[in-house]
């Protein structure tokens, strides 16, 4: 077999082909020319084998256990010319090394009693070789990783160059790993594969259709700076359980922690209303009081209402910019009369322009150069300035401390906190304490404001599952397809649950209507789309209107009364009884229906339909025109709500109807 050394591996590499725990084939060699011998454990060379074999073209080296292949590596052909030698500390263990470059060791390893392997590959910083691994994507469907722009369920479609990984706003970084990410993917095969937080993580996915997952170890500034240590090291562990279902639950509670609550229950049952993307930055009091009228006068619920970008004078001071809003308490205690719950946006910023950023400079609150002497500037959407150092506690407390003088201030109940990716960090900074990976600054980010309680919101995560709050999606855009688009909704809600986030709020129905201008221009998205959109956000975690049902006709309103009827009164009680279980074991909330049928080839593949709870399946119309689709309806017994007529599964309804009032949705009775 060829080694290939095109766009995925730019340097000598050590490439890892994982062909899946107790899944290969019996074949455990290659042309056997140049065989350099066997490894075996303590049990035999009839348990665990590890075979060194010299291709014609390729060096390789394959493990089986009991006469089965699951791993196999392919190294390049021109360490043929170096002296391997056994560097095994035990019999049980495969260690060799080639040179004094490179380091490739394979160990057992006993993880919740199950055993697991964990992948050591290592080069000396001067040697011209960064360790690689690459796994095929082809003959199983795979999940995980992070939120994507261009979000796929299962992923192996996907195609992302090799780059850190690290997270990115999804709208500006289209191709690059999302707002919420975690080094963790899994397979319909019951393959679960994790990066440990010390390997300076690069991944590629699908690169140039290369059906392959690589993972590379490279030091790189800002996020990944040269450590003085004698190897440059990816390690991961591999782990296999019966099925996708048995695996995500196996490597979850080994990876991450348990929501420790829910979020807010009001925020779960009843809609949010935000000005963005009806607004964008053009908003001010009188706009706010008539958004508020208008929802009365239409007779929708609300959870809150969402004063979002441009309402301070300058960005980072939190406070009420006095020309747009001459009498901010005023109006929320206008808000809070009619029924309102009144919420704000934040970000972790603080322009130039602003006092918050002298104050900052003078107490050593943001970000530093690398010197650690001066704020490291960050050109961020909507401006040039410092961003808050998460790792330093004085800087927390007196962003804290601002927001609750704030909250106390104007009476405000809660805020909506925007960005924490390291997309937004300077191009060179340096951080109070030391980072042992970059994404633990998203993590400290989201455990800081964490502290305002269960009514909050972010759109970032890493390794931040305990907190009780919703994790909103990064911006949707409004079209039907999935470049950030409609299409993309379920695949991004399924993934954030895979990757141990059960409380998703799904982003504005119609999505955020953006023109030329980011913060200014206002498109109504297309009359369809915002239907379809409205439907399919009624059956997700939380509701959330920006565009407002009668900027369109009254059937809109007809449509949206219905369904936040829908979402409040038939979805909420199962959300609630989910988020139970959530809270027991991290299971999402928004289930893939895999989740009930993890051996079904329809069920892993399906990225249109999904489960509230175990009890619900729900398959919206996502196609522009389409007035039927074809459902797949896992075993067991359903009721089908549109034709009220019982459904014995597993079985495809082909050519199902659904019109533009209506989606399809089916009740569990039996498994």
């Amino acid at each position: 077999m060829s080694l290939q050394t095109g766009p995925i591996v730019r340097r000598c590499s050590i490439v890892l082909f994982l062909v899946g725990l107790s899944l290969g084939t019996q074949n455990d060699g290659g042309d056997n020319v140049g065989d350099s011998g066997d490894y075996c454990d303590a049990d035999g060379c009839g348990a665990v084998r590890r075979k060194l074999v010299y291709n014609e073209d390729s060096v390789s080296l394959a493990i089986t256990e009991n006469g089965v292949k699951f791993i196999e590596q392919f190294l390049p052909s021109s360490l043929k010319s170096l002296p391997s030698t056994d560097c095994r500390e035990s019999r049980g263990d495969f260690c060799l090394t080639w040179g004094d470059s490179i380091k490739a060791v394979v160990k057992r390893k006993a993880l919740k009693g199950h055993g697991c392997f964990e992948m050591n590959f290592s080069s000396r910083p001067t040697s011209n070789t960064l360790p690689t691994s690459c796994i095929p994507l082809d003959g199983a469907a795979w999940y995980g990783g992070a939120e994507l722009h261009t979000q796929r369920w299962p992923l192996n479609d996907v195609d992302l160059p090799m780059q850190p990984f690290i997270s990115n706003d999804i709208v500006p970084e289209k191709s690059s790993f999302g707002n919420v990410l975690e080094p963790y993917w899994i397979n319909s095969k019951g393959v679960g594969l994790f990066v440990d937080d010390s390997t300076p993580l690069h991944v590629a996915i699908n690169e140039k259709k290369s059906r392959l997952l690589c993972l590379q170890a490279k030091y790189q500034e800002p996020h990944f700076p040269i450590a003085m240590s004698e190897y440059i090291t990816l390690n991961y562990t591999i782990c296999k359980q019966r099925n996708v279902r048995e695996i995500r639950n196996f490597v979850h509670d080994l990876l991450f922690d348990i929501p420790s609550g829910m979020p807010d229950k009001r925020m779960m049952k009843s809609p949010i209303w935000s000005t963005w993307a009806r607004y964008k930055t053009l908003i001010n009091q009188t706009k706010v009081l008539q958004l508020a009228a208008e929802i009365k006068s239409h007779g929708f619920s609300n959870s809150q209402i969402e004063i979002d970008d441009k309402l301070t004078t300058k960005y980072g001071d939190f406070d009420f910019d006095p020309e747009k809003f001459p009498d901010p308490l005023g109006l929320v205690q206008q808000l809070k009369t009619d029924g309102f719950r009144t919420t704000v946006w934040i970000t972790p910023f603080a322009n130039l322009d602003s006092d918050a950023f002298m104050e900052g400079v003078e107490k050593g609150y943001w970000l530093r150069d690398v010197s650690g002497k001066v704020p490291a500037l960050v050109k961020w959407w909507q401006g040039i300035g410092g961003i808050v150092d998460v790792t330093n506690e004085d800087a927390i407390e007196w962003f804290v401390g601002r927001l609750r003088e704030m909250q106390t201030e104007f009476h405000i109940d809660s805020f909506k906190f925007d960005a924490g990716e390291m997309t937004y960090l300077p191009s060179s900074y340096s951080t109070k304490y030391r980072l042992g990976n970059p994404g633990f600054f998203t993590t400290l980010y989201v455990d800081m404001v964490s502290r305002f309680g269960d009514m909050i919101e972010v759109r970032c995560g890493y390794k931040s599952q305990r907190h009780p709050v919703f994790v909103r999606m990064g911006d949707k855009e409004s079209n039907w397809g999935y470049e950030n688009g409609f299409k993309t909704l379920i695949p991004t809600i399924l993934t954030l649950g895979i990757l141990g986030y059960p409380y998703v709020l799904p982003d504005m129905i119609g999505g955020n209507g953006y023109g030329e201008n980011l913060g200014i221009d206002v498109v109504l998205p297309e009359r369809e789309l915002y239907i379809r959109w409205l439907q399919l956000s009624a059956y997700l975690p939380s509701m959330q209107f920006s565009f407002v049902p009668w900027d369109f006709d009254e059937e809109v309103v007809e449509i949206a009364r219905e369904m936040v009827k829908v979402h409040e009164d038939i979805v909420t009680p199962l959300l609630y009884q989910a988020s139970t279980e959530a809270q027991k074991s991290g299971a999402p909330l928004i289930r893939p229906l895999w989740w009930i049928e993890p051996d079904a080839e329809e069920a892993l593949n399906c990225d249109d339909e999904f489960l509230v709870g175990d009890s619900l399946l729900v398959a919206p119309i996502t196609d522009r025109g389409s007035r039927s689709r074809d459902i797949y309806i896992p075993r067991g017994e359903w009721r089908d709500n549109l034709r009220n007529r019982k459904v014995t599964g597993p079985v495809t309804l082909r050519n199902y109807e659904i019109s533009l009032q209506q989606i399809a949705t089916f009740d569990r009775i039996k498994q």
